[in-house]
């Protein structure tokens, strides 16, 4: 969290699905999401399905009833017409599939979840903050928070590749910075939505000051993700890029379920190759890439 910033939260969960549904993994669910989260508040709807437009209202007058704040809300459904109903009143929600609404169109929604009592809160409050535009927060060390990148990144980002050490052994920025805030946002809208994963950016955690990027891609032709870095020049040298690396690394094979990583590094970026091969990389050959030729190394987590 950047300091001065004021911290959302999601403090309400209203779980909306027809009479007929089985209220077990419903039941399971909110006991599960209690544990991880004691403070969170609940509520449950069933709705008739025969009746046109309960669904709806039942959840629009619940909502103003009882003053909850539409954006510490997320909402999981199984009726199509109320994802619509939260699609127009930009109001963050899920699908629940169900056996008897399989043919529904739930094109609105930004994620369905299949099984119910397999969601944890994390997951739930993923999904929130996807729909609020806040950007996750992937890993945390001793001294980084690893997060997504925003829009508001880019002034500092300008600041970390004016120095032509930090680019030499990767891509630069646009020269405009409207195009880079173009390409950032789509970005964000695309590959962080789609993938859930990407380059991040890596902030010091005891003041939220952003010091460079670091992350995961998919190169063709090669397995696994590969993974780069890049750092401004006062951080170098001081163990943070090992420390964000080994920290992807983990999350990776935690939460994506990678195990195959790549790296590319030319051969005088002594800094990088032997940063590599402290974590245990191995060089596996050469690939001519964009900015020239680069050894290929590769890293193969035991399962």
């Amino acid at each position: 969290m950047e300091i001065g910033k004021k911290v959302r939260i999601l403090s309400h969960i209203i779980v909306d699905v027809d009479k007929k549904s089985a209220r077990e993994p419903i039941s399971s669910f909110c006991t599960n999401i209690k544990k991880e989260n004691p403070q969170i508040g609940f509520t449950y709807l069933s709705y008739d399905n025969q009746i046109s437009g309960d669904d709806v209202s039942c959840l629009s007058n619940l909502i103003s009833s009882q003053s909850i704040n539409p954006d510490s809300l997320f909402i999981i459904t199984d009726s199509e017409a109320v994802i619509l109903f939260t699609s127009t009143n930009n109001l963050a929600s899920a699908a629940l599939y169900t056996d008897s609404n399989r043919k529904c169109s739930f094109s609105k929604a930004l994620y369905c979840i299949e099984d119910i009592e397999l969601m944890s809160y994390d997951r739930v409050n993923k999904m929130w903050q996807r729909h609020l535009k806040i950007p996750w927060t992937i890993t945390i060390t001793d001294r980084l928070v690893v997060r997504e990148q925003t829009i508001d990144d880019i002034p500092a980002l300008y600041e970390i590749y004016s120095d032509k050490e930090s680019v030499r052994y990767t891509e630069d920025l646009y020269e405009d910075p409207g195009e880079e805030m173009d390409y950032l946002q789509k970005y964000i809208d695309n590959q962080y939505r789609f993938f859930e994963y990407g380059v991040w950016a890596l902030t010091l955690k005891d003041s939220g000051k952003l010091i460079g990027r670091a992350g995961l891609s998919a190169r063709e032709g090669y397995d696994g993700l590969e993974i780069g870095y890049i750092l401004g020049k006062p951080y170098r040298g001081q163990g943070y890029a090992k420390e964000a690396v080994k920290a992807i690394i983990e999350y990776a094979e935690e939460e994506l379920d990678v195990h195959d990583f790549t790296a590319f590094s030319k051969e005088q970026n002594k800094a990088s190759t032997g940063l590599l091969e402290s974590i245990g990389f191995k060089r596996s050959g050469w690939a001519e890439i964009k900015g020239g030729r680069h050894i290929v190394y590769s890293l193969t987590k035991q399962q």
